[in-house]
């Protein structure tokens, strides 16, 4: 990669930096109680125990930046899962990666959490986040093993519609899961799996958010030999990309920062489909520029639909993933239409 490569990465990411910040000012503003940035700044500097920096610091920033991670983790899912089976329609919703993570993240609940004191945060922490990643990357398996064909060469098409089948299947036993169970809270758990940032945000924050930014630089690293797998998998054993390897890779990578977000927040729909194709519409497709914008670009997206949720409707809050998916669903239509007329 020359220098001027390097230099329109910088410039692009930066530039998308400084709108995101703009996203998380608006966010943070925008609410039942409105705090202008002068008092925001205020309450900074202050550190005061104010009923504005009560709901600053215990509500709206803790979501901003969930919200954040969520969606750079989605796109940058998404970015990679289109790269790979080289279709426009893939993504960790579709593929049913997400519907596993929350399936995983349920089980343990389920199965682990309410076995244990509750003094035994240590383990929960790493626990669920890894719990999600053994469903998602289980259903990622399953999809590949039902829609792919080693002998007759793999075709995306097959996968997806895999991994929208086993979707419905996993979401069935969630739904069987979550409602066979004595649960107190089960009108938030529902609004978890449509995909909520409403949820408090505990310890296990940081457990994600290590995740997410170690996923996000191993498929940087891998972004080259994607580039090289898009122009056909025998020229890039050519050029020396070990294919089963760096397939193999992004799709632990990708499974397991699906799973750390899902973990927290549920599956929110299509923001992996949404942000990778708004991305390339401005940044182009090559995926050394493409994962560090879309990782940035995804926050923004997410952060601007969680404040439409809180606000549409206000005072009622709706799921975040409502948004998302009256977003996707249409663009989905679209993609499947255009790929079937041959555009």
């Amino acid at each position: 990669m020359n220098r001027l490569s390097d230099r329109k990465i910088v410039g692009k990411t930066l530039w998308l930096l400084a709108a995101w910040l703009l996203a998380a000012l608006v966010s943070l503003n925008i609410g039942s109680v409105s705090i202008s940035a002068s008092e925001m700044l205020r309450i900074f500097e202050n550190h005061g125990e104010t009923q504005l920096a009560a709901i600053l610091f215990s509500v709206r920033l803790p979501r901003v930046l969930m919200g954040s991670l969520v969606g750079a983790a989605l796109a940058s899912a998404g970015a990679a899962f289109q790269s790979l089976l080289r279709n426009p329609l893939a993504d960790p919703y579709v593929l049913g990666v997400s519907t596993g993570a929350s399936l995983g993240t349920i089980l343990y609940s389920i199965f682990v959490t309410t076995s244990r004191a509750p003094d035994s945060g240590g383990s929960f922490l790493y626990g669920r986040p890894l719990a999600a990643f053994l469903g998602a990357a289980c259903t990622i398996a399953a999809v590949y093993v039902i829609g792919g064909n080693p002998r007759a060469g793999e075709t995306s098409q097959r996968l997806l519609l895999a991994g929208i089948v086993f979707a419905s299947f996993l979401s069935s036993i969630n739904v069987f899961l979550l409602t066979s169970t004595n649960q107190a809270d089960l009108r938030g758990i529902f609004y978890w799996l449509i995909g909520d940032l409403s949820r408090p945000v505990d310890a296990s924050i940081y457990v994600v958010a290590v995740a997410v930014f170690a996923g996000f630089a191993l498929l940087y690293a891998c972004s080259h030999g994607l580039n090289l797998i898009a122009t056909g998998e025998e020229d890039a054993l050519i050029l020396g990309v070990s294919v089963p390897r760096v397939k193999a890779g992004v799709y632990a990578v990708a499974s397991l920062v699906t799973g750390a977000v899902v973990s927290v927040s549920g599956p929110v729909a299509y923001i992996g489909l949404i942000c990778p194709h708004i991305a390339r519409m401005m940044f182009g497709s090559d995926n050394r520029i493409l994962f560090p914008t879309v990782f940035v670009f995804g926050a923004i997206f997410t952060l601007l639909a969680d404040t439409l949720a809180r606000t549409v409707l206000s005072p009622v809050e709706l799921p975040v993933g409502v948004i998302t998916a009256l977003c996707g669903a249409p663009l989905f239509i679209y993609l499947l239409h255009r790929r079937r007329s041959g555009a």
